[in-house]
């Protein structure tokens, strides 16, 4: 195949790579976050957040851990990877705190995304980055005493 396509022009490349990305909406996205430069982190950050919106106003806590994992693989920034992990458990707080008590896996969830981030945070122990992210961490603890089932 390599050689193959090493014979290509590069307006048959192009042709090719689009007519692949059509056909499945997973190619599609991959390619747009491959294409993404570092200096473009805070677009690519916000629009894995928008993913994680949209799979949990959906109810959807899977594609929301799904989209964490995928922003791990494209990003090697430790902040950027807490950050979205903490935005995560903050999207899934408001909604059990907006529509009322939850499923208990829903909480599950929330927690070991709020577990990982700790571990992370401790693993690195970059204490710059631990007390960038302490006080969201701390107003997730208080927001959630008493919240679920007792």
């Amino acid at each position: 195949m390599k050689k193959t396509l090493e014979r290509f022009d590069k307006k048959k490349l192009i042709r090719l790579i689009i007519e692949l990305a059509k056909l499945n909406k997973y190619y599609m996205e991959w390619l747009e976050i491959e294409f993404q430069r570092p200096g473009e982190l805070p677009e690519l950050l916000e629009y894995f957040k928008k993913k994680i919106s949209k799979a949990l106003d959906s109810n959807d806590l899977t594609a929301g851990k799904k989209a964490i994992a995928d922003f791990k693989k494209t990003s090697p920034d430790k902040e950027s990877q807490i950050d979205i992990m903490i935005y995560y458990v903050e999207q899934g707080t408001e909604i059990t705190l907006d529509c009322g008590d939850m499923y208990e896996d829903f909480y599950t969830r929330l927690e070991n995304v709020y577990i990982d981030a700790i571990k992370l945070l401790n693993e690195w122990g970059d204490t710059k980055l631990i007390e960038k992210f302490r006080p969201r961490l701390e107003i997730l603890v208080n927001k959630t005493e008493g919240v679920g089932w007792c």
